[in-house]
């Protein structure tokens, strides 16, 4: 493999493939956008949408690495085109800490992973 090449990130659930995925990348970006309009950059439902995306794809079985890579592609190539490369990539770490603590339950909401799982 050569650097810049692609790489192809296989979801056995089907997940990241789905129209429930989709949705949630379309209500990332639309509050991403919403939240750099209003130039407060408030983005608490950014977050919550973040948030929920990575619960739910923990739900149906997604591995982390995979939605990882989904969101970093969403925010490389969908969110906020017209931002900055520096701020976008700081925006894109914020993005994916949030999904990180959500789909691992350490975030600081009351959601939590379940206790019995498997995953670390």
């Amino acid at each position: 493999m050569q650097p810049g090449d692609s790489v192809s990130v296989t979801d056995d659930t089907g997940f990241l493939a789905g129209t429930a995925f989709r949705a949630h990348c379309m209500e990332i970006v639309r509050l991403l956008d919403a939240a750099q309009t209003r130039r407060g950059f408030d983005t608490t439902d950014a977050q919550a949408a973040v948030e929920q995306c990575a619960r739910d794809a923990r739900a149906a079985g997604v591995l982390p690495e995979k939605l990882i890579v989904e969101l970093k592609r969403l925010m490389r190539d969908v969110a906020l085109p017209e931002m900055r490369a520096w701020y976008r990539s700081v925006l894109t770490d914020r993005v994916i800490v949030w999904a990180i603590e959500a789909f691992y339950g350490i975030g600081a909401d009351d959601s939590r992973a379940p206790a019995d799982s498997d995953r670390r």
